[in-house]
C-alpha cells in the first residue's frame, strides 16, 4: 500500500513539473529552478514510478489500474501534444 502511495505521488507530481517546465515558468524542483530542470524532474519521477509498478504489479497489469493509466497516458500526451497546445493558446490575434 504505501509503494502504491509513491507511485501516485510521484505520478501526479510530475505533471505539474512538466507543465511549469513547458511554459517556462519559474517553479523549485529537485534539479533546481530553470525550466528544463524541472522537466527533467517531471521526466525522472514519471520513469521511477513505472519502475516501481512494475515492480510491484508487473506492467501488464497497467492497463487494469485506470487511475495509474490515466495519470500516465496524461503524462505521455503532455510530452507529445504539450508544446504545441501552448503555441497554439499563446497566439496573439
Amino acid at each position: 500500500m504505501f509503494l502504491d502511495f509513491v507511485i501516485g505521488f510521484l505520478l501526479m507530481n510530475s505533471l505539474p513539473h512538466f507543465v511549469l517546465g513547458l511554459t517556462k515558468t519559474r517553479f523549485l524542483g529537485l534539479f533546481g529552478y530553470k525550466p528544463i530542470a524541472n522537466i527533467w524532474y517531471a521526466v525522472v519521477q514519471f520513469v521511477l514510478a513505472m519502475v516501481l509498478f512494475h515492480i510491484n504489479h508487473g506492467i501488464e497489469t497497467l492497463l487494469e489500474n485506470g487511475i495509474v493509466l490515466g495519470a500516465a497516458c496524461t503524462g505521455i500526451l503532455f510530452l507529445i501534444f504539450g508544446k504545441a497546445v501552448l503555441k497554439f493558446y499563446r497566439k496573439k490575434d
